[in-house]
């Protein structure tokens, strides 16, 4: 059998995993395991060969069938792409959206259907162009990944020349973050929302307050500061590991450092971005969301109120595991990152709230500006600030030799602008000129610390962020760890560029 008959059952199978490789060489550098891809692919076999059968009993023949759902799954695994292009073209923003998009494309499987049944042709020339192409696709791309350093990123934990001696009864340190919460100015002058409660709560709980600053832009920040160490400036290697970090703090240059000191480390983490998260690894989330299913992702259907109601029962269940610490009988360094008050908005101020069918609850950054995002935004961050608290005292309330570090990762975006692409609309020049309200909106955050023996005490400023840790294993633990520069940098979404920040304009 020549192997060019065999194009029809190989093609539909070469257009899925070009897809896959086509990302993943797009992807390099992230922290992705072989065995996310192999299960992506050998699903997404699975459904084109699906695709291929259920065409076959409608085209009853294979090298029409074939055709079909190769147009077919070509369409489904670029749908996400298309989208997004559109959306970047001026002119057909207005219309790229899915209830547009979506019959169009129904019209366009119809139309195709209709012409392939009605045709007489075998489609032989087609499959030949078909294959070939996307083989040579698919090899290019995995040359790229083979050209590329696969291998474990060197560790940055190798270059730590530190002395460390271990000692008993060192207070339980508890590092937590609250994503996306602003300082008090921006809550008052972007939100109209007075947050002295909150913070005179924790002064009378003896908490220092920092005006801290964020280092970098968004991705970047936690790496930074759980690593003590800078993107900016780092080779590759050390860009690679740091990256892995932000999914698995253990990991990290702190966690590290922790357990040399006799900590059992302990990571809570909320991190979960979309439905899809929830049951998917975040390469083939990414993946789903280029395909046709962003559909799913993006509209308003009930599944969507099961993932925020599972958002709540987990934002609630770490707090309590938080809370409970305590009855470990070990030293404990405890990693607690919480997604909300960032959005979707999943608690009123007093709890939960209850979701039906009408109430998809979706984040969007150019609706920020409008009065309700703005309310639902504060009825969470109350929420938030209540647990936060009740949590705090239940952890000093047993163990008052604890150390405490709460801030948030960068501040809010885009309140009084309505910018879509946040990060990629609003640029920095080559002199590292930025707009001071967006500086003070994205880059201002909440930040408290709690040192029962005042280690670290008012006469030590923290100016950023990634200068937190080193701060505390200076001067709680007396390891001799240098400051971060106080750099600020801009690092759109699109890109790996980071610009340094160095003066405001006031346009």
């Amino acid at each position: 059998m020549k192997i060019t008959k065999l194009f029809p059952f190989f093609n539909p199978l070469i257009i899925c995993l070009f897809f896959i490789i086509f990302l993943y060489s797009n992807n390099l550098g992230e922290d992705i395991e072989f065995i996310e891809i192999l299960s992506l692919f050998t699903i997404g076999a699975l459904f084109s060969y699906l695709i291929l059968a259920i065409s076959m009993l409608i085209l009853k023949s294979i090298n029409k069938a074939s055709f079909f759902s190769s147009i077919s799954l070509f369409l489904f695994f670029s749908y996400g792409y298309f989208y997004e292009l559109f959306n970047e073209i001026i002119f057909l923003k207005e219309i790229s959206r899915h209830r547009y998009i979506i019959p169009i494309v129904a019209i366009l499987f119809l139309y195709i259907l209709f012409r392939i049944i009605k045709s007489r042709k075998k489609f032989i020339i087609f499959h030949k162009i078909f294959f070939i192409s996307f083989l040579s696709l698919t090899i290019i791309n995995s040359l790229m990944i083979l050209n590329h350093d696969l291998g474990p990123s060197r560790p940055i934990t190798e270059d730590i020349k530190i002395e460390i001696n271990t000692k008993d009864n060192l207070p339980d340190v508890y590092h937590l973050i609250l994503d996306m919460y602003p300082d008090e100015d921006i809550l008052r002058t972007r939100f109209g929302f007075d947050n002295n409660g909150f913070i005179n709560e924790l002064n009378s709980l003896g908490f220092k307050k920092e005006n801290l600053k964020v280092n970098y832009e968004h991705r970047f920040i936690m790496p930074s500061i759980t690593n003590m160490k800078h993107f900016y400036g780092a080779d590759e290697d050390e860009k690679n590991y740091m990256n892995e970090t932000y999914f698995s703090f253990d990991k990290s240059v702190e966690a590290h450092i922790a357990k040399k000191l006799g900590y059992e480390v302990i990571e809570i983490s909320t991190i979960d971005d979309n439905f899809f998260s929830s049951i998917f690894g975040d390469f083939s989330k990414i993946f789903l969301r280029t395909s046709m299913l962003s559909i799913v992702d993006d509209s308003p259907l009930p599944i969507h109120n099961l993932w925020l109601s599972k958002k709540q029962r987990h934002f609630q269940e770490n707090l309590n595991k938080l809370s409970k610490i305590h009855e470990n009988s070990e030293m404990t360094w405890v990693y607690f990152y919480s997604t909300p008050p960032h959005p979707p908005f999943i608690f009123n101020s007093d709890g939960p709230k209850e979701f039906n069918n009408d109430d998809y609850n979706k984040f969007i950054i150019n609706d920020i500006k409008s009065i309700s995002t703005k309310e639902n935004y504060i009825e969470q961050l109350k929420y938030v600030n209540k647990v936060t608290l009740e949590t705090i005292r239940e952890i000093l309330k047993n163990s008052s030799n604890s150390i405490i570090i709460i801030h948030s990762d960068h501040g809010i975006h885009g309140v009084d602008h309505g910018i879509k692409n946040y990060s990629d609309d609003i640029t920095v020049n080559d002199d590292g000129n930025i707009s001071e309200e967006v500086f003070q909106e994205r880059f201002s955050t909440m930040s408290f610390i709690y040192t029962p023996d005042n280690c670290i005490d008012n006469q030590d400023r923290i100016k950023t962020n990634i200068n937190i840790i080193s701060t505390l294993f200076r001067k709680c633990f007396d390891l001799e760890i240098p400051d971060n520069e106080d750099t600020k940098y801009w690092n759109p979404y699109k890109t790996k560029e980071l610009i340094k920040i160095n003066k405001f304009s006031t346009k």
